[in-house]
């Protein structure tokens, strides 16, 4: 009976029919006006992660595509093609070392655009298309559509009209959609021929489609500041400037389905889909609910931040959902903070080591193996590399000019299949350097093993890579004339200092 005594109760709850418990205190009824406080509080909360990843979207749009940038952004409705791998004094954080990128803003207020690809020939690319939430609603690539040539038309939300013959459809969710494109490069020597397939990812409105290209017209935005980051800009804004830049762009991108509960507390503070919002028309007690509001949701934001990152064997991988969120509006919000723009783990799943098999930082001052038992590689579909960066998230200048170590290296493979990758700032013995990866010599160290295309048994959590283990420390230098002092055990930290951890968690995808 002891047994079946769980099910019953559950059941009985069901029917409306469980034994009766102890009430609980009765809470102290609220003040009309501290009510409204309350219900503002709650409501301003919860919006400010909701609407945290729309705000951080279309501040980087607006940015991207300002005339000002230059050769640093482009304008509606174009690429801009990074046409290197990401070298010392010349990259940005985190730099993709594998693929060259290619970043464009879909502009659909006039009506769709038309994607058109290359074809390259069996070589691995990822292109995903992101909502102004951040959500992925669709991929092409090898893995999803292939590699052949084609045009895709990227329809906006409502739109009626008819398509050429032979075109496929994809109803963007959003009138403005990020469209970002990972391609292989194979280092130096490829890259005229990725350059060339990069020139063939374009975007032409329907409306030109066969007709002569014409100039864009651009408008500038004065009102815009392009010095300050992103970030800083959106978590620096007072409660009434967020909630009314927030408003408004809810007029023009439509919330998702599933976003009523989160919308209907709003509506009690004058935020309506379709609505310009008042924040001065508020009562007192409601603003000062949104104000107490807001600042909690940015301290919810604080403190949950990393808290989804499984750790194992020193290495760190995002557990949550990447690139497609549904109602988890905080980790959407904390994926926006963090890198906006992440695509899908089936396409690209990033593992961050964050400490050796000792439980310290990586650095330069020792030497390092990992190995990769037989049959234990990263478990990718297309291919995998291991990169290194310094505490910024550079490449740092080696001798080999190498900063990342993959399954396209001619590596050395062991009798029994195994792998062992050195990674150190001192060369390895010359038999060992087809499979070393350089570091710097001082400052903490990050490895970033990128796997493209992961098996299930990486994207299900049941394989991570093993630990990268610290050689021994060689014999202290004597004098000449005095005997060989014994090896001396190098003292581990108290407190092993944590390493540092890239903006967006390793699971996140970086480019």
């Amino acid at each position: 009976m002891r047994r079946f005594a769980p099910l019953a109760l559950s059941l009985a709850a069901l029917a409306g029919t469980a034994a009766p418990a102890a009430a609980a205190p009765a809470r102290a009824a609220l003040s009309p006006a501290a009510a409204a406080t309350e219900a503002a509080h709650q409501a301003a909360m919860d919006g400010y992660l909701y609407f945290y990843p729309l705000v951080t979207m279309d501040l980087t749009r607006r940015q991207f595509t300002h005339p000002s940038q230059g050769a640093q952004g482009a304008p509606s409705n174009a690429f801009l093609h990074v046409r290197t791998l990401p070298q010392p004094g010349a990259a940005t954080p985190w730099a993709n070392p594998d693929m060259l990128r290619s970043t464009g803003w879909v502009d659909l207020t006039a009506g769709p655009v038309v994607l058109s690809v290359p074809d390259t020939q069996g070589r691995l690319y990822a292109l995903t298309l992101l909502d102004m939430w951040t959500d992925v609603f669709a991929t092409l690539g090898k893995r999803t559509t292939g590699t052949a040539k084609g045009n895709t038309v990227i329809v906006p939300p409502g739109w009626t009209g008819t398509l050429p013959s032979g075109m496929a459809r994809i109803d963007a969710p959003t009138a403005y959609v990020w469209a970002k494109a990972l391609i292989q490069a194979d280092g130096p020597a490829d890259y005229p021929a990725v350059n060339t397939l990069q020139d063939g990812f374009t975007l032409t409105p329907l409306s030109q489609w066969n007709l002569p290209a014409q100039s864009q017209r651009v408008k500038s935005d004065p009102n815009l500041d392009l010095k300050v980051p992103v970030r800083e800009q959106v978590e620096s804004m007072p409660t009434d400037a967020f909630f009314t830049y927030a408003a408004e762009l809810l007029r023009k991108h439509p919330p998702h389905a599933n976003d009523q509960p989160v919308l209907a507390p709003l509506r009690r503070v004058g935020l309506i889909p379709g609505r310009t919002f008042d924040f001065d028309r508020l009562e007192h007690p409601a603003k000062q609910g949104m104000r107490r509001g807001l600042r909690a949701g940015r301290e919810r934001m604080e403190a949950a931040a990393g808290g989804t990152l499984r750790g194992q064997n020193g290495w760190q991988q995002e557990t949550a959902s990447i690139g497609v969120y549904g109602s988890a509006y905080l980790r959407r919000a904390l994926a926006a903070q963090a890198q906006p723009g992440s695509g899908l783990p089936e396409d690209l799943a990033v593992l961050l080591l964050a400490a050796d098999s000792q439980g310290a930082p990586v650095g330069g001052a020792h030497r390092y193996v990992l190995r990769f038992e037989s049959g234990q590689l990263p478990p990718a579909g297309a291919l995998w590399s291991l990169a290194a960066y310094d505490g910024q998230g550079m490449p740092v200048t080696n001798m080999l000019n190498r900063y990342a170590l993959g399954d396209r290296a001619p590596l050395r493979y062991n009798a029994d299949g195994s792998l062992d990758l050195h990674v150190s700032h001192a060369p390895p013995p010359p038999e060992d350097q087809a499979n070393w990866l350089p570091i710097p010599a001082a400052g903490p160290v990050t490895l970033l093993l990128r796997v493209y295309e992961p098996g299930p048994v990486l994207l299900d959590g049941l394989w991570m890579p093993p630990p990268l283990v610290r050689d021994a420390p060689p014999p202290l230098a004597e004098p000449e004339a005095a005997p060989v002092a014994e090896p001396v055990a190098e003292a581990m930290p108290a407190a092993p200092a944590k390493a540092a951890t890239p903006a967006p968690a390793p699971a996140a995808k970086k480019p």
